[in-house]
């Protein structure tokens, strides 16, 4: 698949077609509709077709919770509620009317629609009001500021739980975020794992976006 840049972008995920409406000309990234969100829903979505696979442990169990942070236009969050995951997705408040409005054009493929709620990483209250821990902490294409990089990181400690598995959907945008993210993320985080290409969907394999599984404990 060839990413869009089109006004709409079309996800198939578990039989169902979503579609996302962006805008690239708006001054806000999560407007947009980012690889790295299509990239992580078609991994898990063929980990549920393949039979065995090696990434079965990632799939969501009865009454497991899931969080994304960053969640944009909302492909990833709401292509995993249709592969079984309990996610509430998250922003900052000027993209929410973006997801809010995905969600809505996307209600009646989703049956039950996802819950969503504004977060930025370096709120505490707002942490807290989210009700961790989290079993699955999920995020794509969020690594592009120095800054909130750091913040990222703490988020993910904050909300993941100790036996949880972060999910991320990674894509060089800055060196210097990149540095920083990855150097916090590692002290932080004692198990960290990028999926090989061959794993992921052959039609959503870019060669310049990764899959990441993260842990607190090896």
């Amino acid at each position: 698949m060839k990413f869009s840049d089109s006004p709409v972008v079309e996800l198939a995920v578990g039989g169902k077609v979503l579609s996302f409406e962006q805008d690239n000309g708006s001054m806000h990234v999560g407007t947009s509709v980012w690889p790295c969100s299509l990239v992580l829903v078609k991994f898990l979505d063929r980990c549920l077709s393949a039979s065995p696979s090696p990434y079965s442990h990632l799939l969501p169990l009865p009454n497991q919770r899931a969080i994304e942070l960053g969640s944009g236009c909302g492909p990833a969050g709401m292509g995993l509620s249709l592969l079984g995951f309990d996610i509430v997705l998250t922003d900052i408040a000027p993209v929410m009317p973006a997801l809010k409005r995905n969600i809505k054009r996307n209600r009646k493929i989703l049956g039950k629609a996802p819950k969503y709620a504004q977060l930025y990483w370096n709120n505490q209250p707002q942490i807290r009001a989210m009700g961790p821990p989290f079993d699955f902490v999920i995020a794509a294409d969020v690594v592009y500021m120095e800054d909130s990089a750091l913040q990222l990181v703490d988020a993910m400690e904050a909300l993941l739980a100790p036996h949880g598995v972060a999910l991320l959907g990674y894509q060089l945008r800055s060196p210097e975020a990149h540095a920083v993210f990855w150097e916090k993320l590692r002290r932080v985080f004692s198990f960290v794992e990028k999926v090989p290409h061959e794993h992921l969907h052959p039609d959503y394999a870019y060669e310049e976006t990764d899959v990441y599984i993260i842990k607190k404990q090896a």
